[in-house]
Order: structure tokens, then sequence, then C-alpha cells
């Protein structure tokens, strides 16, 4: 009994020690999850800056990652933590891949004022690019050419031509990265990594070509020729490539064809014929199954003249607008940008209207893209309106768009109005006019009228809602009406006595200064139509002169000379008015108005001292002037100028009817976002509308066709068997080693790599479609290891007879006879099948060669 309970005791107490040590450990444990609050690393007392130390030289893989996690919030508070950097360095080949990240992080910053220190890790990250775990060889790269060391320089070009060649992807994606910061540590580097990226430029692998080809823009952006052989490649690569990747292929693909094509835009059906097109098409919902351009192909006559337009576009152009065409349904906004600004520059015009609903589609997101896609679609629109005519639903100002969205949907309204949606548009801007927001009401005006200046059947209504706005009772309503009737009259000039009798009829409800402006305007430009009206109105505008705006009385001013020069001076009530407004406006207060009274004193009346229309203001005027210049108006002078001039030439007033009612000329209105269309789409300099740091116009087309051949040179090349992997992330595994043996075995045997090699990812041959092809793939790999040998032999045989016999050169001759003429129907053959080369994939090619 007493052995019983001995044993208990001692199960209980072993039992009580094992559920603390369990609690230890998942407490411990818990700290790698990070369940507790970091914010403990940011505090900066002493006595935890003391403890840093001590936690960097523990032995415990913990301790020194809470000792760097510290350092490292200090960094990021701004403080300086260099002392710590001998501790730090020595942890560089930590067995946890968590320090050693943090002593990475830490180094990059602090490497440049510690550079003797800095080189001691150097041979560290050279033995970690030998390392079996993949990241470790690509952070131990990155390091190494993050370290702004110019001595290290060479070293780092070792490390970049040995991750060239890995078989992971991703170590060879940040190869790619290290080229510019070679490039930037040591330019005279640059023979030697041209070299490199001319060789990373054949990789397969699309996890790392956009990578390289970011390389190649920031070393070498004008080595254009460097693409010729990877441009089919390039442009079946777009769909599988990252977002950040195809943005940059787009680019470089863009400046390419700008430097190797011909204008398919001149080739094109012009922008009448597109428009034509479309308005026989069936109007598709915006969520419809069919692409964008189906709604523009409605019969077969149409078919075949795209077809006929599309054969004088270059066949590779199209083949990378037709490679591009997928992209257009990326998540990434600036990926579509990148796709339209493609056809934008290069794509004819029928094509332009796959764009359209794409970018429409972005107006869905957050209204800073927005702006930036409004921005773009109106410096498209501005230039091919039919893109976006049939989406103008979508360019309606909703109540919660922030003015700037607003200002660009209504300039997008105004550019994609046409007769068939005028109708639709205008009634819609009416709605904005009963806004209580006086901005937008000032906007949907000038909407208003720059719609019915684009298109002239509308004028005449848009003329008649303007005039029922000028009644209103806002006063900015009914100025821009003003405004926008005064334009629109100048372009129409028969239309214009009507209206301008309706508007002077409310000229005594019109307070507006600007309106009333305008209103004496018309008048005196027209007042040779209106030989009853613009008198009265002089008369009723010189009992109000003095409680009139300024931009009022100048315009008073002018209609009253207008009036003078069309009646002459016979009419003695119009040059009492016209006297009496000038009187008036020489005791004016505002200088601008009295000068204008002087000019057109002196314009209208001219130097007539005894003449019964000068008065005797006129008389004290001439008086008071000196004497230099009544010896001017009295015979012949000279200038300061040394010019001769006499008084028949100054006097004006014979030519005043000529100067004062000459034709105005109707002024163009122009849109508030004018400007944009020459700037590349999707760029920062037409989102600012100005040109900003870095921009780079588009080459100009050339006027020649470059030879296209050197496109077909590399149509059969095959890269490198590590840069054939088309795989994602990482390559450490089994079936990568296996490639790798087989791919060795290749060479060796057949002196190349095979054709149809096994993908174990996919569980398929490379180059054969199906397993038939996969086995006549083989059987005539053997046969041509077989004819390979046999031609070994028979090339001693034929070495053996040429050291024998050399006295048979007749016959050599006719042999070599035949071989020429064999060479001259390879070369037919070859130039035959040049057209299908460009366009057919790879493997349908070697196909074809085996055949």
């Amino acid at each position: 009994m007493y052995n019983v309970d001995a044993y208990l005791k001692s199960l209980t107490s072993n039992a009580v020690k094992l559920s603390k040590k369990v609690q230890d450990g998942i407490a411990e444990n818990t700290r790698d999850f990070r369940f507790e609050n970091q914010a403990h690393f940011l505090d900066t007392n002493d006595d935890k800056m003391r403890e840093i130390r001590k936690n960097l030289d523990s032995r415990y893989e913990k301790e020194k990652l809470d000792g760097l996690k510290r350092l490292i919030a200090m960094i990021s508070k701004g403080r300086d933590v260099s002392e710590f950097f001998p501790d730090v360095v020595k942890n560089v080949a930590s067995n946890s891949l968590e320090v050693r990240k943090l002593v990475y992080i830490y180094i990059l910053r602090y490497a440049e004022q510690e550079q003797d220190l800095a080189l001691l890790s150097v041979n560290t990250f050279q033995k970690d690019l030998s390392d079996k775990n993949q990241l470790i060889r690509a952070m131990a790269l990155r390091v190494m050419s993050g370290i702004r060391v110019p001595v290290i320089s060479p070293i780092v070009m070792l490390g970049i031509k040995k991750c060239v060649t890995d078989l992971s992807p991703y170590v060879r994606k940040i190869a790619a990265h290290a080229i510019p910061k070679c490039y930037q540590l040591d330019p005279a580097q640059k023979d030697a990594l041209l070299d490199i990226i001319t060789t990373m430029l054949g990789d397969n692998s699309t996890f790392t070509i956009g990578s390289v080809l970011m390389a190649f823009n920031q070393v070498c952006p004008d080595r254009l020729d460097l693409i010729h052989p990877q441009y089919r490649k390039l442009c079946r690569m777009l769909v599988d490539m990252d977002e950040w990747g195809q943005i940059t292929a787009l680019d470089l693909l863009l400046r390419y064809s700008r430097t190797q094509f011909l204008n398919p835009i001149g080739k094109s059906t012009a922008t009448t014929a597109a428009r034509s097109k479309k308005e026989k098409s069936v109007a598709k919902s915006f969520y419809s199954d069919d692409d964008s351009d189906i709604s523009h192909r409605s019969d077969e006559s149409s078919d075949t003249s795209s077809d006929e337009d599309n054969n004088a576009v270059d066949l590779d152009l199209s083949f990378l607008l037709k490679c591009a065409l997928p992209l257009l349904q990326s998540r990434n906004s600036q990926v579509v940008l990148s796709v339209a600004k493609l056809y934008m520059h290069l794509a004819p015009a029928e094509d332009s209207y796959k764009i359209g609903r794409p970018l429409v589609r972005l107006l869905r997101t957050h209204r800073e893209i927005q702006y930036v896609v409004l921005n773009n679609i109106v410096a498209i629109a501005s230039q091919r309106p039919y893109v976006f005519d049939q989406f103008y639903q979508h360019f309606f100002v909703r109540s919660t768009d922030p003015v700037f969205i607003r200002n660009l949907k209504l300039d997008i309204l105004t550019l994609i109005a046409t007769e068939s949606n005028i109708t639709f548009i205008l009634r819609e801007l009416q709605e904005y006019v009963k806004s209580s927001n006086k901005d937008l009401v000032t906007q949907a005006i000038q909407a208003i009228g720059r719609c019915a200046s684009n298109i002239p059947e509308m004028a005449e209504s848009c003329l008649g809602g303007l005039l029922n706005l000028s009644y209103s009772k806002s006063n900015s309503v009914v100025a821009e009406s003003v405004v926008a009737i005064r334009r629109l009259l100048q372009q129409r000039p028969g239309d214009s006595v009507v209206m301008i009798t309706q508007l002077t009829k409310a000229l005594d409800e019109i307070t507006e200064p600007l309106a009333r402006a305008n209103i004496f305007w018309l008048v005196g430009q027209y007042c040779s139509q209106l030989p009853t009206v613009a008198p009265d109105v002089l008369r009723k505008a010189a009992k109000s002169f003095c409680s009139e705006s300024e931009s009022s009385k100048l315009q008073v001013l002018t209609l009253g000379g207008k009036l003078v020069a069309q009646e002459g001076t016979l009419s003695r009530t119009i040059n009492l008015l016209f006297q009496y407004v000038l009187n008036m406006a020489r005791y004016d207060l505002d200088y601008n108005v009295r000068d204008r009274a002087r000019f057109l004193r002196a314009l209208v009346y001219g130097s007539q001292n005894g003449a019964a229309a000068a008065t005797e203001q006129d008389v004290d005027d001439q008086e008071s002037r000196p004497e230099e210049q009544r010896a001017v108006e009295g015979g012949l002078t000279e200038d300061v100028g040394g010019f001769e001039y006499s008084e028949k030439e100054l006097n004006l007033s014979e030519h005043v009817k000529a100067i004062l009612l000459s034709e105005k000329e109707a002024p163009v209105q122009e849109n508030p976002s004018h400007g944009r269309e020459q700037y590349k789409v999707g760029s920062m300099s037409l989102v600012l509308n100005r040109v900003v740091a870095g921009y780079e116009p588009l080459p100009d087309w050339p006027t020649t066709q470059p030879d296209p051949s050197v496109r077909r040179l590399a149509a059969t090349m095959e890269a490198p068997g590590y840069m054939n992997d088309r795989t994602g992330f990482g390559s450490d595994s089994a079936y990568a080693q296996s490639r790798q043996g087989q791919g060795n075995s290749n060479m060796n045997s057949s002196g190349g790599m095979g054709s149809s090699r096994y993908d174990g990812q996919t569980g398929a041959y490379r180059g054969a479609e199906t397993l038939d092809k996969f086995l006549e793939s083989s059987e005539e790999e053997s046969t041509d290891s077989d004819e390979d040998s046999s031609s070994e032999s028979e090339s001693e045989s034929e070495e053996s007879s040429a050291v024998e016999g050399s006295s048979d050169g007749d016959e050599e001759e006719e042999g070599s006879d035949e071989d020429e003429e064999e060479g001259d129907d390879d070369d037919e053959e070859e130039a035959s099948s040049s057209e299908e080369e460009a366009i057919l994939p790879t493997t349908v090619k070697r196909a074809n060669g085996r055949k």
C-alpha cells in the first residue's frame, strides 16, 4: 500500500513538471508566431540599447533576432546605429534565415559608412552564392550588388555571371536586377554587362524576362538591334509575364516597332470610313460576351475590307497587336493603359475600337485611378473620338464625383458628341444646369456651347436653349449663356438679327456685367443689320453709363464709335450721343475707360481742328499739346526712330469703318484639356499636361522599310537548358536536376538540346503535343543518329579517297556544280517558307524542319 502511494505522488509531481515545461515551451513558441505586441522594439531607453550588444553576441538565435529587430526599428525612426556594425557583421553567416535577412538589411544601410568592415562580409556572400537554398543565393547577390563600394565591382560582376547560369529562375531574376546596380557602380563594365544582357534576353522563363528587359532599358536602351532575334518570343511571352514585366515589355516593344515598321495608320481606313462602319453596326451591351470590336463588324463586306486593310500592315506588327490584345482584360490598370498606348500609337484606326471598353471599365475603380484614366481618354478622344462615342452614358456626372473628375467627364462628352448621341448628351447637360452648384452650371453651359460648335446641325436648338437660360435669375447662368450665344452667333451670322433683338429686350433685366458687355459688343458688331435697334441701345447705355461696370463702359464706347463709323457725321443724333459718352468717359475714374475714349475720339474724328464736329474740349486738348506734337501735325518731321511721316499718313479717320466694322473671325473653342494629345498615352506628362523630367517622346516612323529578315534569323534558335524553364518561382527540385542531366546527355549525344525534353511538372514532352507525335519524333531522332553515324563513316572514306586520288579534278568540279544547284534549290525553299516562319510557332517549324 505504501509503494502505491509513493508511486502516485511521484507520478503527480512528474505530471506537474511536464505541464509546466509544456506551458513554457508554448509561451516560447508563440513568439515565433508574433502573437505578442511588437511595439516594445521601439523602446529606445539606455537600458534597452545596452541589451542590444548583449543579444547580438548571444548564442541563441531568438535573442539575436530580438536585437536585430530593435536595430531595424531604430533605423526606421531615423536614429544612427552604425556603432553596432561589427556586432552585426559577425552574424552574417547565421543558420537562421530570419537573422540573415535582418543582417542583410542592416549591412545595406551602413555599408557606405563602414566600407572596411563591409568588405569583410563579401567572402561570406561569395560562399552563399553556392548555397543549396535558392533564397540564400538570391539574397547574397542582392546584398553584394547593393553594397555601394566601387572596389567590389569586379566581384559583383563575377557573382552576376555565376547567377546568370543558375537553374533557379528566381536567382536569374535577381541577377537581372543586379545588372543596373553594377552599371551604376562601375560604368566601365558596360561591355561585359551588355554581353550578359544579350545572353539573358534568350531566357525563356516568363518569371525572369521582365527583369531582363528592365535592365536592358537602364543599361542600353538604344541597342534595339539586340531585340531583333527575340522579338517574336517576347510577343508570345507577353501573356505569361508578371504585371510589371508586361508594362516594361510593352513599352520596349512600342519603341522597337516605331523604328522597325512603316506607319500603318496612313495605310488604314480613314476616320470617316470607320465611323460609317460603326453606324451600320448593331449596338451591344457593355457586358456582352463579344469583344469590343465585334459590334463594328456587322456584315461580310466590312469583314473583307478590314482584312484588306490588315494585309497592308506588317505581319510582325499585327502579330504584336494580336498578342497584346488579351492583356486588355488585366486587373492592373497600368497594363491596360500600356496596351491602349500600343494600339493608339501603332494600330490602324479601325483597330482602336478595341481599347474603348477596357478603358471605360477602369472608371469603376478608385477616383485616383479614374483621374489618370480620364486624362488618357481625353487625349485619345481628341484624336479618335469614335472610340468612345457609344459609351457616352459612362461619362455622365454623378453626385459623388469630385471637381477634377467632373470637369474631365464634361470635356469627354463634348469630344465624343455625334449626330447619334447629341440629343441624349444635351438632355443630360440641361439637367446639370438645374443644379445648385454654380461651378457645375457654368461648366455645363460651356459644354453646351462646345457641342453646338462641333455639330452645326444642333446649333439652332442650342441657341434656343441658351436664350431661355439668359432669363435666369442666376447671374452666373446668364453670363455664361450670353457668352456662349455670342460665340455661336459669330459662327452663324445668319441667325444674329433675331437673336440679338431678343437679347436687347432683356437688357433691362440683365445686371451681370459680363453679359451686358457681350450684348453691347454684339449690337455694335452687327449694327448694320440693326438700323433701329442699335441707336436705341446706345441711348439706353448713355443714360446708365455712369453706373455701368468697366467692361460694359468699354463696349459702350466701342458701340458708339461703330455707329458713327456706320452712319457717318451726317446723323446728328448719333454724333451727339457719342459725344456725350466721350465726355462722360473723359472724367471716369478708370484709366482704361479714359484711354479708350481718347483713342476713339482721335480715330473717329481725326485732326479736324476747325470742323463742326470738334468740341471746345477738343480745342483745349489741341492747345495743351506740346509744340513738337503740333509741329508734327503741321507738316513733315522725324520721329525718334528716324522715319518720316506726314499728317495724311496719320489721318486714320478715312479708314475708321474698315477698322471698327471689319469682320471678326469666329473664336475657336478649345477644350480645357487641349494639348494632352501631344504626349504618350499612359505617361505622367499627359496627366500633368507638361513635360516632366525623364519623359522621352516616341521616335518618328521610318521613311523606308528596314530589313525584316533580321527577325527571322533566330526563328529556330533555342536558349540554353537552364533558361528554358517556363515555370514559376523555384526550380530546386529533383526534376530540375534530372532535366539538367538529361540536357547534358542530349548535348553529348546529338551536339545540341533535344527537341522533346520531358517536363516533370506538366507531365508532358516539350516539342511534342501528343504521345503519337512524341513517338514519331523519337523514331526520327534515332534515324537521325544512324544517319549521322553513317555520314561520319562516309566522310572518313571520302577523306581517304581524296588523299589517295588527287588527280580526279574534273569529277570533283562536276560534283561541286551539282552541290551548287542543290544549294540553290535549298535557298528557294527557304525563301518560300519565310512567310510561313513569320507567324508559325517554334514547335511547328521544328516539325516541318524534321520532315
